[in-house]
């Protein structure tokens, strides 16, 4: 047969192309194709194995992906092809965390018939066929968590080439559809972040807190500042954590009204205190640990810190879900920075609790651990939308197909990443922060600024 390409329309109006050849005689099948027992057989190949979607709100134009990618048929003997399709389908399952049973169904169905002649025989050896579907991009995405999942697959159809005039179906493939980062616009890697608290607390006086990244996502990096002006007595901070928690809600396919909120899931993104010593952005170095708290400070004394860490991985956190997807699993995320210090007893402090008339339980309380926390909302996004995978093709010679998950972040080391994702955070640290953490205590720089007016003193926190 001739090669050949045409192109038509599928089921769901999707253009399909098609191009068949026959490209050699030589059989797979091996000694069963000698003894004339060898059956047909179909494997579909994607150009690409992860797609980037592009939400947008309902009835408004979006940029939908194309999945592409050829169908490989291999027919032992000339056969009559009576019908050839691909098919992509999206599961979903559910997991309510309660006595319900767990839901599962189908969030896409997409299927395109090849444009080939009805009835056509095809001669013996390999013939490949091209073909294209339209993926919306409001559909679920890709998502594995406690409380279900999503996976995709495309599988392609030949009809009338099995045993008893039967079908033969190929191996599923699995595809990987991730949110664009960039919304509905370009392709684009994950956007920046960068927050800056400052405020007032009575045991610590002026403070500034600070977090940033390159590129908000699973895997990611995080650089974390923190900074006392002037202790306004002696205290010891026991810990500095950033934790991410998630925030997980489930709606049910077959009934939207059935809704089920799962227990809040908190990460440890950086922990500094008794077991590691903050590392002033360098990673080239094994992490310092010591024992006793994380720092004492002197009455006056300024204390500052910063440390370049990580994200947890995507077994442990999962990216938030677009407003504008159509998931089942939505999660939403809240990131904390947490200080846990306590107040120290000297001449001044027991004059100022007898003032207060502090004695037993208040004066106990006065002295023991406290806690300083500043929340605010976070959108974190896929470990899958890193730079490599937004502008070439998700492609190995040696392995083509996905595994369980999609090649992403996560599988980069620490050193790597901050290659890719580190240098402007690693570019701003000073030189002499870690060399004033080393110094004495007297010796160390004090430069508590005069505020002209104080400024507001943040919320209490438990």
């Amino acid at each position: 047969m001739a090669p050949s390409e045409k192109s038509d329309k599928g089921r769901d109006g999707l253009a399909a192309h098609v191009g068949s050849s026959a490209i050699r005689s030589s059989s797979p099948g091996g000694f069963f194709s000698r003894v004339g027992l060898a059956q047909p057989t179909l494997k579909v190949t994607l150009d690409e194995a992860v797609h980037f979607l592009h939400p947008t709100p309902k009835g408004e134009p979006s940029d939908d992906p194309v999945v592409s990618g050829s169908i490989m048929l291999y027919l032992p003997k000339a056969r009559t092809l009576e019908g050839l399709t691909v098919r992509l389908v999206g599961r979903q399952d559910i997991n309510f965390g309660d006595m319900r049973a767990s839901e599962s169904s189908i969030s896409l169905d997409k299927e395109v018939t090849l444009n080939i002649r009805q009835n056509a025989v095809l001669e013996k050896g390999e013939h490949r066929f091209g073909f294209s579907l339209i993926i919306p991009s409001s559909t679920a995405c890709f998502e594995r968590c406690n409380w279900g999942r999503v996976k995709h697959t495309v599988t392609a159809t030949a009809k009338g080439l099995g045993q008893l005039g039967g079908d033969v179906v190929s191996p599923a493939v699995r595809l990987a559809l991730i949110v664009n980062p960039g919304g509905a616009g370009a392709s684009e890697p994950p956007p920046s972040y960068s927050q800056h608290h400052e405020g007032v607390a009575e045991d610590l006086g002026p403070y500034s807190m600070s977090l940033r990244s390159q590129h908000i996502m699973v895997g990611g990096l995080m650089l974390c500042r923190f900074h006392i002006f002037s202790a306004p007595c002696a205290l010891i901070i026991h810990s500095v954590k950033v934790k991410v928690t998630q925030h997980f809600t489930l709606v049910s396919p077959s009934d939207p009204t059935r809704t089920s909120t799962m227990p809040p899931d908190t990460r440890t993104v950086i922990s500094l205190g008794s077991q590691q010593l903050p590392n002033y952005g360098k990673i080239d170095q094994r992490d310092r640990y010591h024992s006793g708290p994380l720092h004492r400070l002197e009455k006056g004394e300024e204390y500052k810190l910063h440390h370049l860490g990580r994200m947890p991985d995507h077994d442990f956190l999962r990216p938030s879900t677009s407003e504008w997807s159509e998931s089942a699993i939505r999660v939403r995320h809240d990131i904390s920075l947490e200080i846990t210090y306590q107040v120290l007893e000297d001449a001044s402090s027991r004059s100022k609790s007898r003032e207060r008339g502090g004695k037993g339980k208040e004066k106990d309380d006065l002295y023991k651990p406290k806690k300083l926390v500043v929340s605010q909302p976070l959108t974190l996004f896929s470990c899958c939308a890193f730079v490599d995978s937004l502008t070439l093709p998700v492609y190995s010679l040696d392995k083509p197909e996905l595994d369980e998950s999609p090649p992403c972040l996560c599988g980069y080391n620490m050193k790597s990443v901050t290659a890719f994702h580190g240098k402007s955070l690693q570019a701003e640290r000073p030189d002499d922060d870690e060399e004033d953490e080393r110094r004495p205590f007297f010796e160390r720089r004090v430069t508590a600024p005069k505020l002209d007016s104080a400024p507001p003193t943040p919320p209490a926190y438990d």
